[in-house]
């Protein structure tokens, strides 16, 4: 397997064909929709005591007990400098419960769109491999419409298990020493507490080395299930076994896509600044853009509720709108580095899927009827 070869040809690939490009936008909007953003503020006194010190499990029961009287003193203040009654209350609440079913709603809708361009960046490009046609738009989503698209996300679950355990794992060792300051004396809880944070970092190091590999790995479980219509099950075991087979071209193909990886992220900090004057154009039309439905959602938030408060959940429901405007030269950037990474592996697979037939041992797996996927 020729790596230069493999990326010279994804290149072409991305340049020649533009409806790639509508596909990319989708995972590039879509990635940065599930990493998020966020801030979580927090406040903390001590008038009673020092940082000097030590606190006894009996400050810490009482501490806990405190928390709730405390968040709920700082509601009222904040509600009572922002001038909003105590009436309005429940009307803030009903609108916090729209807005967190509108995100979950909208989550899915990004999820199935990401799950369904994987799959069709993927068979476009093996099919344009394959026949020499470029398929539409159109065709490209019925391509990407399909049951492969259900077992991307299921493939991406059981890949995401070990992170997702992690996590689960930090919010256990966090209640635990809790429980431990609370129930037990200081020096065993200061042991307890140390031993757990010592274990856990050992158990985050080593989900984060499997979590890595698993993640390089999904690249080719993908592929198998999109370009040969395999279920989760074979499609985890096909992966695995041609990056076992060929694990000496894949480990160079790695390599060489982490350089790749390093390289873009200087680049992007480049284009990045050279497309800061484009930025604050697009920022502009974003603004003017957004301006509608945010007027349209203050206006029937101020029906329930008087004053600046509406007009400011207005805009909060326009921002993701502003932003996807504001930054869409940054998008459409990150797009052409998605489609070009995924184009990338989608030429790895059918080389190394090719590779064995040139020897007499080797052999490839039958594929599947098409039929199973409607």
């Amino acid at each position: 397997m020729d790596p230069i070869k493999i990326l010279k040809r994804a290149w072409q690939i991305l340049w020649s064909y533009r409806a790639l490009w509508v596909f990319g936008l989708i995972l590039a909007m879509a990635g940065a929709g599930s990493q998020g953003s966020g801030s979580n503020s927090s406040s903390s006194s001590s008038n009673n005591t020092s940082s000097s010190q030590q606190m006894e499990p009996e400050d810490i029961r009482q501490f806990f007990k405190d928390v709730p009287q405390e968040i709920q003193k700082l509601f009222n203040e904040g509600l009572a400098k922002a001038g909003i009654p105590q009436a309005d209350v429940s009307t803030l609440i009903w609108i916090a419960v729209i807005f967190v079913l509108f995100s979950f709603i909208f989550s899915i809708v990004i999820a199935i769109a990401r799950y369904v361009s994987e799959t069709a960046v993927i068979r476009m490009v093996d099919e344009y491999e394959n026949t020499g046609i470029k398929m539409t738009i159109r065709q490209g989503f019925r391509m990407g419409w399909s049951r492969s698209a259900w077992r991307l996300f299921l493939i991406n679950l059981i890949v995401s298990l070990p992170f997702i355990l992690a996590m689960i794992l930090l919010l256990a060792v966090g209640a635990m020493a809790i429980v431990t300051f609370s129930q037990s004396g200081q020096d065993a809880a200061i042991f307890g507490v140390i031993a757990a944070v010592i274990a856990l970092f050992l158990v985050l190091f080593v989900v984060a080395i499997i979590s890595f590999f698993l993640f390089f790995l999904r690249n080719f479980f993908w592929r198998a299930s999109v370009l040969e219509y395999l279920g989760v099950r074979d499609s985890l075991r096909r992966g695995f076994q041609m990056v076992r087979e060929n694990w000496k071209n894949v480990g160079i193909m790695w390599l060489v896509m982490i350089g790749l990886g390093i390289v873009w992220s200087f680049v992007s900090i480049i284009a990045f600044v050279v497309a800061l004057p484009v930025i604050l154009v697009t920022a502009v039309i974003g603004a003017l853009v957004a301006v509608i439905p945010a007027l349209i959602a203050g206006g029937l938030t101020s029906i329930f509720i008087d004053g600046s408060v509406a007009w400011a959940i207005g805009a909060i429901f326009s921002l993701p709108l502003f932003f996807t405007v504001a930054f869409s030269p940054w998008i459409l950037i990150g797009s052409w580095q998605t489609v070009y990474a995924s184009t990338v592996w989608t030429l790895v697979y059918r080389e190394l899927k090719a590779l064995p037939a040139l020897t007499p041992q080797g052999g490839n797996v039958p594929m599947l009827s098409t039929e199973s996927e409607k």
